[in-house]
């Protein structure tokens, strides 16, 4: 049995040498692919689409990373 595609190996990864569990872990995102990385890996997602209208899983759904709501966001989690 293989690797799941899309795979969470590189968030988790990332979160090993963060030394942070990756519940507690956020990610950026703008795609499906990416999001159902991060997902697989179990980290909470945040989403400014490339494109209007697209329809993304998100916990937090924005059209800029410089939203001020974004930190008060990721400041309440886990």
């Amino acid at each position: 049995m293989g690797t799941p595609i899309p795979a969470p190996d590189l968030y988790l990864t990332a979160c090993e040498a963060l030394g942070v569990a990756s519940k507690r872990s956020l990610a950026f995102e703008d795609s499906a692919t990416g999001i159902a990385s991060a997902r697989a890996a179990g980290l909470y997602v945040a989403v400014v689409p490339f494109l209007p209208g697209i329809d993304l899983d998100h916990d937090w759904l924005g059209a800029s990373l410089a939203e001020p709501e974004l930190l008060g966001w990721a400041k309440g989690l886990g």
